[in-house]
């Protein structure tokens, strides 16, 4: 009886383990921007995140992930640039499936700005350090 205990809670842990290792899949991909503002793309790499738009250039810079969800086909990630050349405007970015090919992607100035991105003083702020680069894309790889 004990060791069927034991082999059926070390089931459950490598069953949890297995699900566990499939969602720390890297993220990689792709993304094509649409729209004047959003021309450009946007290219995730294992460690390596590289995101080109009309507004602001962030060559390939390792990042953390500071935020991931999948909801069903929906999925979220949230990047934070580890280091950025003074031309990126947009250290932490944020990509949400919209479609089975569409994505919105959103750029922040700042983790603060992320953070409070809800909030009625940071959602609609006409100050320049809060203002936001929303662009839908569309994932090509």
């Amino acid at each position: 009886m004990r060791t069927l205990v034991v082999l059926g809670f070390s089931a459950v842990l490598g069953i949890f383990s297995d699900s566990t290792g499939a969602s720390e899949k890297a993220f990689t991909g792709d993304f094509e921007g649409t729209g004047r503002a959003c021309s450009g793309e946007l290219r995730v790499r294992t460690k390596t995140l590289e995101w080109r738009s009309s507004f602001s250039t962030c060559t390939p810079a390792h990042y953390e992930v500071l935020e991931r969800s999948a909801h069903g086909s929906m999925e979220r990630i949230v990047f934070r640039l580890k280091k950025r050349r003074s031309q990126c405007r947009y250290p932490v970015i944020e990509a949400a499936r919209t479609s089975d090919y569409g994505w919105n992607v959103t750029g922040y100035q700042s983790l603060e700005g992320f953070q409070k991105k809800e909030l009625p003083d940071w959602s609609n702020s006409p100050l320049p350090d809060r203002q936001v680069l929303s662009c839908p894309m569309t994932k090509t790889r």
